[in-house]
């Protein structure tokens, strides 16, 4: 169970850096727009 527990963790924190980056994006898009 230990490697499922690992998985989970590492989906977790790279689902996270994806919608932090594709927040920073959005928010860099509307600087440049606006």
């Amino acid at each position: 169970m230990l490697w499922a527990r690992r998985i989970g963790w590492f989906v977790a924190i790279w689902g996270l850096s994806v919608a932090t980056l594709t927040v920073v994006g959005w928010v860099i898009r509307l600087a440049i727009k606006g």
